[in-house]
C-alpha cells in the first residue's frame, strides 16, 4: 500500500499517542476497593505510582496492564500470586521494565509519614517489598515466613530492612539463622530490634498472636487496695466496719482492713508502671468478696463471693473497661488474679455462700457444690491439738480437703461439675472485659482434669491467653509439682524453688556454684519450659527479701534475718532482681519491689515483716532510684532481646561469689556477670558476643571482646550486662 507524508504523520502521531497512554494504562486492584481498576500515575523512569492506598486491614493487590485482566503481575510475574499488603497508608510503585514492585510510606510522594519495616531473606531472595504488619496498639510488626532450606551463602537467614532501602539501619548487623520450617518474627518499631522469632510453628504460624509472647514482658504484681486510692467514695464498700481509718499506722486488725485502693487508682498510675518497663499487669482478685465479714476486710479477694461480679471497694465493669483500654493503648496486658478452689470461710461470716450476678447459688452445706471431707492436716476429727501434716503431701487429702478454713469447691473428675461450670463461666466474663492471662491460686489443691478443663474452655476464647499458676514450693526442687508441670494442663507455675536458690545466694546462705547447679537443672526438670514459668524474688506470701536481709528478728519458715545494712541490703536485694529480670523465666515484680520496700512490724506469729506486713501501701511513685533503673533497664532490654526472652542458659565463669553467664538466642547475645564478694577482675573465654567494645547496659564499665575474651572488673554486689 501506498502511503503518502500526510497519511505518515498521522500514524506516527497516533503512535507516539498510542505509546504515551499505553505505558500511563496500569491499574492497581486489591482488597483496599474491592478489585476495581484505578489508574496508576506515570512518574517516569518506568515507574507507574498509586499515591496514598489505604488498606483498613491487611489485604493483597495486584497491578493490571489494561484494566481488563488480559495482562496482570503479581508475586512471581505476570499471572502471578496475590501481593499482599499490611494495614496503613502506602505508596505503590510499580516497575514497567521488571515487573517488580514497592510498598512505600505514605510520605514518600508527599502523604503522611509511615515507617515501613520489609523482611528480606532467603525464602524472598533477599528482595524489597514483603512487608511486616503494625500490630494495634503497640510498637510491634510482626510477619509469618515459612524458611526452606536457604540459598549458596548460608542455611535460612534473613535481616529486617526499614524503609526497604537496604540502609545502614536494616538490622541486625549479622544476619539472623533460623531453622527450616514456618516462624513469626516480631520486632518493635520503637527500637529498631528485633523482639522475638518463634521457630517451629504450625503452618502459617497459626495458634500464634504478636506480641501475645509473655516471655518478652515484665509482670509488675500489686494488691488493688495497697496500691493506690483513686476514688475515695468507694472505700467502705457495703461494710464500713471492714474498712480502716488508721490504715498503716494502725495495729495489725488495721492492716486486716480495706484501705481504699482501688481500679481508678492504678488506671491513674499507668504512666508509672509504663516508665518502669512494665507490659503486663498482674492484679489481685477484683471479683466480689464477702460483706458480712464484722470487722475483717476481704481487702486481698480471696474470700470470694460473686465471681460474676466486681467489688463494690475496687469499682465497676465500667473501670475494668477503662483500664483494659487504657493499658491496651500502652502495650500492657491484663493479668488477673482467679481463686477457684475455694470461696470463703466455712465456719463464719457468709460460710462460704456464691451468688451469680447477684442471685443466691449454694454455701458450705451444699455437697454438690462444695466438698465436706474437712481441713487439711485436722486428721478428721475435732481437737485442734492434733494435726496431721502429712496431709499436705497427699494429693487425695490436699486435693479434697479444704485450705484452712476455706470452702472447698467440688470440681468434677472427669466432666463439669456445676461448681466448675460456674468457674470457667466466670473466668469466660472476665475475659470478655479484656483480661489476657489468669494466676490461679492454690492450683496444688484443684482437681487436675479441672485445669484441662479450665484452660482449654479458656483457649477456645483467647488461643494466646498465658495462665500460671501458684503451687506453693513448686520448682525444680519439688517433683510432685514438676510432675503436673510436665502434663501439661495448660498452665505453668510460679517458680518457688528458683525464688529461694536466689535468695539464699545473695543472702550468703549458699554459693553461686549452687545457684547455678539450680539454674541448670531447670530445663530437664520443666523438660525445656523453663523460660515460661514466672520467676520472682517478693510476693505476698514471703516476708520481702530486702526485710529479710536487714532484720536480726525471725520472719516466716522461722528463718533468722541476716542483720545487714541497709544499703548493703539493698544492693543485695537489686543483685537479685538483676537474675530475676536475665534468667529464663518471665520476671515478675512484686509492688513496691522497684523501690526497695520494707516493712519491720511483727506479726500476731512474731514474724517479721510477714503477712500482713508485706502489703504494706506502695512506697513512692518516684521514677528514680538504683532499683527501679535496674529494673526499668532489664524490662526494656526484655522487650527487644530475643536471647533474653527465650534464649538459652549458659555458665561461662563461676565461683563461690560470681556467676557469669550469657543468654543466646540466633545472633542475639546477652553477657550478664553477678559478683557478691570483694571487688575482682576476671578474665573469661569462649563468649559468643561478637568481638567489639561494649557499655554495660548496668553502669559505667566498658570492655572489650577480643577472639570472645573479655576481662571483667567486678565491685562488690555489682551487675554487668553486655549485648
Amino acid at each position: 500500500m501506498k502511503v503518502s507524508f500526510k497519511q505518515l504523520s498521522v500514524l506516527l502521531l497516533f503512535s507516539t499517542v498510542t505509546s504515551s497512554y499505553a505505558n500511563a494504562e496500569w491499574f492497581l486492584r486489591g482488597t483496599h476497593n474491592g478489585w476495581a481498576a484505578d489508574q496508576m500515575q506515570d512518574i517516569g523512569a518506568n515507574t507507574m505510582l498509586a499515591n496514598d492506598v489505604t488498606f483498613s486491614a491487611s489485604g493483597t493487590f495486584k497491578v493490571d496492564r489494561f484494566g481488563d485482566w488480559s495482562e496482570n503481575y503479581g508475586q512471581g510475574g505476570q499471572n502471578g500470586t496475590n501481593i499482599p499488603a499490611p494495614t496503613g497508608t502506602w505508596d505503590i510503585e510499580f516497575y514497567t521494565d521488571t515487573k517488580n514492585w514497592n510498598i512505600l510510606p505514605a510520605s514518600t510522594h508527599g502523604g503522611s509519614s509511615t515507617t515501613t519495616y520489609h523482611f528480606r531473606g532467603t525464602p524472598n531472595n533477599w528482595s524489597e517489598g514483603t512487608l511486616l504488619t503494625a500490630v494495634a496498639g503497640t510498637s510491634y510488626y510482626d510477619i509469618c515466613v515459612e524458611f526452606t532450606a536457604g540459598d549458596a551463602n548460608g542455611g535460612p537467614r534473613f535481616k529486617i530492612d526499614k524503609n526497604g532501602d537496604w540502609g545502614a539501619d536494616a538490622f541486625p548487623a549479622q544476619d539472623y539463622n533460623v531453622s527450616a520450617g514456618f516462624a513469626k518474627i516480631t520486632v518493635d518499631g520503637a527500637s529498631d530490634s528485633i523482639v522475638s522469632v518463634e521457630e517451629g510453628l504450625a503452618e502459617n504460624c497459626s495458634g500464634t498472636s504478636i506480641a501475645s509472647d509473655f516471655r518478652n514482658r515484665t509482670i509488675y504484681f500489686l494488691f488493688v487496695d495497697r496500691f493506690a486510692n483513686g476514688d475515695t467514695s468507694n472505700d467502705n464498700g457495703f461494710n464500713a466496719a471492714a474498712t480502716s481509718t488508721t490504715k498503716q499506722n494502725g495495729g495489725l486488725s488495721e492492716w486486716k482492713k480495706y484501705w481504699g485502693g482501688d481500679i481508678q487508682g492504678l488506671i491513674d498510675n499507668l504512666d508509672y508502671l509504663e516508665a518502669l518497663g512494665i507490659g503486663a499487669i498482674w492484679v489481685s482478685p477484683l471479683n466480689d468478696n464477702v460483706n458480712n465479714s464484722g470487722s475483717a476486710g476481704a481487702y486481698h479477694g480471696y474470700w470470694g463471693r460473686d465471681f460474676f461480679e466486681v467489688d463494690e471497694h475496687v469499682g465497676t465493669w465500667a473501670l475494668v473497661d477503662q483500664l483494659d483500654a487504657e493499658m491496651e493503648a500502652r502495650g500492657m496486658k491484663l493479668v488477673l488474679d482467679f481463686a477457684p478452689n475455694h470461696s470463703s470461710q466455712d465456719d463464719k461470716y457468709e460460710f462460704g455462700a456464691v451468688y451469680k450476678e447477684g442471685v443466691f447459688q449454694a454455701d458450705k452445706n451444699n455437697s454438690v457444690w462444695f466438698h465436706q471431707n474437712g481441713a487439711i492436716a485436722d486428721c478428721y476429727d475435732n481437737d485442734p491439738n492434733t494435726v496431721c501434716n502429712a496431709e499436705y503431701d497427699d494429693p487425695w487429702a490436699f486435693r479434697n480437703k479444704s485450705l484452712f478454713n476455706l470452702t472447698d469447691f467440688n470440681h468434677g473428675t472427669n466432666s463439669n461439675s456445676v461448681a466448675d461450670t460456674y468457674l470457667i463461666d466466670a473466668a469466660k466474663k472476665w475475659l470478655s472485659h479484656g483480661v489476657d492471662a489468669i494466676r490461679i491460686d492454690a492450683i496444688k489443691h484443684i482437681e487436675p482434669n479441672f485445669i484441662n478443663r479450665f484452660t482449654s474452655a479458656l483457649r477456645q476464647i483467647n488461643p494466646d491467653i498465658y495462665i500460671f499458676g501458684e503451687w506453693y514450693g513448686a520448682g525444680a526442687s519439688n517433683s510432685a509439682s514438676m510432675a503436673f508441670l510436665n502434663e501439661r494442663r495448660g498452665s505453668e507455675l510460679l517458680d518457688f524453688s528458683l525464688r529461694d536458690n536466689i535468695e539464699n545466694a545473695i543472702a550468703d546462705n549458699s554459693s553461686m556454684i549452687d545457684l547455678d547447679a539450680h539454674i541448670a537443672s531447670r530445663a530437664a526438670a520443666m523438660q525445656n519450659a523453663e523460660d515460661w514459668q514466672p520467676i520472682f524474688l517478693d510476693n505476698h506470701d514471703a516476708t520481702r527479701t530486702s526485710v529479710y536481709l536487714q532484720t536480726n528478728g525471725v520472719v516466716n519458715s522461722n528463718r533468722q534475718g541476716k542483720g545487714f545494712s541497709k544499703a548493703f541490703a539493698d544492693a543485695r536485694q537489686n543483685l537479685g532482681m538483676a537474675l530475676v529480670m536475665t534468667l529464663p523465666g518471665i520476671p515478675t515484680v512484686y509492688y513496691g519491689t522497684e523501690h526497695n520496700s520494707t516493712w519491720f512490724t511483727a506479726n500476731g506469729d512474731g514474724q517479721v515483716g510477714h503477712d500482713p506486713y508485706n502489703r504494706e501501701p506502695q512506697p513512692s511513685f518516684a521514677q528514680s532510684g538504683t532499683a527501679f533503673t535496674l529494673i526499668k533497664t532489664l524490662a526494656e532490654l526484655r522487650k527487644v532481646s530475643p536471647a533474653v526472652a527465650r534464649g538459652s542458659y549458659q555458665q561461662k565463669w563461676v565461683n563461690s561469689d560470681i556467676l557469669v553467664f550469657e543468654r543466646k538466642e540466633g545472633s542475639d547475645t546477652v553477657l550478664v556477670a553477678v559478683n557478691k564478694g570483694p571487688s575482682t577482675s576476671i578474665s573469661v573465654s569462649a563468649l559468643s558476643l561478637a568481638d567489639g567494645v561494649y557499655q554495660s547496659l548496668t553502669g559505667s564499665d566498658t570492655v572489650t571482646v577480643n577472639a570472645g575474651q573479655a576481662t571483667l572488673t567486678l565491685a562488690q554486689n555489682e551487675v554487668i550486662v553486655l549485648r
